[in-house]
């Protein structure tokens, strides 16, 4: 497969802005417009009045060598959102390509297509919420560019057949965008062991979910070196700043406390799953390989509008039909999760 081919034209003949640092890295700084005197909070912390880094080299030496990847094969992006607008913007011509979605899944995909005026043809995911192949390449024409999967799958948490999605990468001509949100919940299960075997797949990932870092907002994905030039290219110059930069750093380097938090988070997520099924209004509690629970109710507005009254917020499911008496439960911790159990208690 020619990646190249699927890159719109006017993006492959893009010349890229050149910033001051994607020249010079070290020496006296004159050529930026920076501030040289400092920054208002102290010109120690971090230097905040010179620029990050744009090609993030030390995050992507520090993720390659915590996830075993080579470095060329890793890009930053704020928050796993902005990569996903970038992956449209290079691979979809407005107005004329289109996507696939199967559904129900992130509804960010569509809003993201819709922004950039992407047709999106929208699939359903089998009973079990996972991928009918099939039925999903009968979507597939020569103008669709990218096929959208979200593996665990939000909001129903379980996760995509690995063998499915192996089979959509080998007969599908375009890109496989995989969205690892909360793969670190189920790390076994991760496609990144098969990246090498497929250019065409792009697997992104959060440091909002397992590493508790939703409040900076950054992400990244893993590709083929060429689709991680192509980002580089397109991307603006400084989108990675130095404090989230340091932030992440200290991170990577604390691995063990973030496998403590994903412990608690499915130990209390595996006591919801058997409480939430004692109720004798839930029809079916989902199991799940997220930090979230899917449930079905005999009445789900009562229930939402219960919780909702006593201050505690859980997601109701408004874009798919058949998820309209479903409610989406994030895994609280313990005193969360004994407060949210009380108040369903309390349900009449």
């Amino acid at each position: 497969m020619e990646l190249k081919n699927l890159v719109r034209k006017n993006i492959l003949n893009l010349t890229p802005y050149t910033s001051a640092r994607d020249i010079y890295q070290d020496g006296i700084f004159l050529d930026a417009n920076e501030n040289s005197f400092g920054s208002v909070i102290g010109s120690e912390l971090y230097e905040l009045n010179r620029y990050p880094d744009p090609n993030q080299k030390q995050l992507r030496k520090a993720l390659s060598e915590y996830l075993k990847i080579d470095l060329a094969k890793i890009f930053f992006g704020v928050g796993s959102d902005e990569i996903i607008d970038l992956v449209i913007r290079i691979f979809c011509e407005p107005g004329k390509s289109n996507v696939v979605i199967p559904q129900p899944t992130y509804g960010m995909y569509k809003v993201l297509c819709d922004i950039n005026d992407i047709n999106v043809k929208s699939c359903k995911l089998d009973l079990n919420f996972d991928l009918d192949v099939e039925a999903m390449l009968k979507y597939v024409d020569s103008e669709t560019k990218i096929i959208f999967l979200c593996s665990p799958n939000n909001p129903t948490g379980n996760l995509l057949s690995r063998e499915k999605i192996k089979l959509i990468a080998k007969s599908f001509t375009g890109i496989i965008f995989i969205d690892e949100a909360y793969i670190e919940f189920s790390e076994v299960n991760s496609f990144v062991k098969e990246l090498d075997n497929y250019k065409n797949v792009i697997i992104s990932r959060t440091f909002s979910k397992a590493w508790g870092l939703a409040g900076i907002r950054i992400g990244y994905c893993l590709a083929d070196e060429f689709i991680i030039d192509i980002l580089f290219k397109v991307k603006a110059p400084y989108t990675i700043n130095k404090l989230t930069e340091n932030l992440v750093l200290q991170t990577i380097n604390n691995q063990t406390e973030k496998e403590n938090l994903v412990s608690k988070i499915i130990s209390e997520r595996n006591r919801l799953i058997i409480e939430l099924s004692l109720f004798d209004f839930v029809i079916t509690v989902h199991q799940t390989e997220a930090n979230f629970i899917l449930t079905k109710m005999k009445n789900a507005i009562d229930v939402f509008n219960h919780l909702n009254r006593k201050g505690i917020r859980v997601r109701m499911i408004k874009d798919d039909d058949r998820l309209k008496d479903y409610l989406r439960i994030t895994v609280g911790n313990k005193i969360e999760n004994d407060l949210l159990i009380k108040t369903l208690k309390e349900f009449k």
